[in-house]
């Protein structure tokens, strides 16, 4: 696939932002200049670390991580695992995701098997490619209007419209009821017309390893791959070995580790987290899936996953670009009105996808 970005000496300097540190291997799409270049084709030969004061954030990005860090994340290690917690917290993320979202128009599909959001389609409705977005919220909260708003900035960076399928949640449907929703939602737009070379695949934290499930899933079935995949903030080693060690080192501003566990729990209770269906980390990937971008804050939990899943991915061929943003937290990219970093990250998922339809 063609539409590799130019190497420049040295990463640019871009008003006072701290840019990602890259790793990656084989040729990564891309139209336009991306935020920083790949410093490694392998990351076994430089692991990315983020250390020390050159390393910081924006101070708004600081600020936010503070105030989370201070207020959000408190609230959330003091929620009790109750059913009415539960509702309260997908009753805030949907909210949220609508009031914070560009777009003033409601386009749901109940057309298929798994109904779902269209974002951008109203502007973007002659087109015969789509982003197949796939929410997070630990298998048991969000939605598609708790992403309406990253989805609609998707959109309009990528002048693509964005479907997000409304998978089944935990614990009322328990794995495996979300990765045959991801699977069934996908069906459904080969079936609506929509060729697999014509659709990237992204999806934010548990989406992320929905997303890697539907790869797999392609794989093993022998069926068409989509034509690039985005990651932020996956999670995908439902372990908590390396999480918990993290936390404790440093709380993680806005992921709650006792949150995640309660959400494990839910999802796949009789399930061991080395299982490659909840963990995704544990298939051995192959050269025949299709790029990635994938991107991860410096702060978060699931950073330490997030980066061994990049090595396996370099040990096995996969093209990809692993970017490690310094001083970010989880899904950093949801907060990209107002957060610089955040802003530059949906920029580079916007070359990303650009390159990967039109390359």
């Amino acid at each position: 696939m063609s539409g590799s970005r130019p190497r420049r000496k040295s990463a640019p300097y871009d008003g006072g932002l701290r840019l990602p540190q890259a790793t990656g291997t084989g040729d990564v799409p891309s139209d336009g200049q991306r935020s920083a270049d790949i410093q490694a084709e392998r990351p076994s030969q430089r692991t990315p670390t983020l250390a020390g004061p050159g390393v910081q954030g924006t101070l708004r990005a600081r600020g936010l991580a503070g105030g989370l860090r201070l207020f959000v994340r408190p609230a959330l290690d003091r929620m009790p695992p109750t059913e009415s917690s539960l509702n309260r917290l997908r009753a805030l993320t949907s909210g949220a995701g609508r009031a914070a979202a560009l777009e003033s128009t409601n386009d749901w599909s109940s057309d298929g098997p798994v109904p779902g959001l269209w974002v951008g389609r109203k502007r973007f409705f002659d087109s015969d490619k789509v982003i197949y977005h796939i929410h997070g919220g630990g298998f048991t909260f969000g939605s598609p209007w708790s992403h309406k708003a990253l989805a609609s900035r998707m959109a309009a960076e990528t002048g693509t419209p964005v479907f997000l399928p409304d998978y089944r949640l935990a614990p009322e449907y328990p794995f495996p009821a979300a990765v045959d929703d991801t699977i069934a939602g996908w069906k459904w737009l080969i079936d609506s017309g929509f060729p697999a070379e014509n659709i990237v695949v992204s999806g934010d934290s548990a989406g992320g390893n929905l997303a890697l499930q539907l790869i797999a899933h392609l794989e093993q079935s022998g069926e068409p791959m989509p034509t690039g995949v985005v990651l932020m903030s996956p999670w995908v080693d439902l372990d908590f070995s390396d999480m918990s060690a993290r936390d404790k080192a440093k709380k993680d501003p806005f992921l709650a580790l006792g949150m995640a566990e309660l959400c494990r729990v839910q999802y796949a209770p009789e399930i061991s987290a080395d299982d490659p269906r909840i963990s995704p980390i544990n298939y051995t990937p192959s050269a025949d899936w299709p790029p990635f971008l994938i991107q991860c804050g410096g702060a978060e939990n699931f950073a330490g996953g997030i980066a061994a899943m990049a090595e396996k991915f370099a040990a096995h061929g996969v093209t990809h670009e692993f970017q490690l943003w310094p001083d970010q937290f989880h899904v950093f990219q949801v907060f990209h009105p107002l957060v610089p970093e955040a802003k530059l990250a949906l920029r580079d998922i916007g070359s990303f996808v650009r390159g990967c339809l039109h390359g």
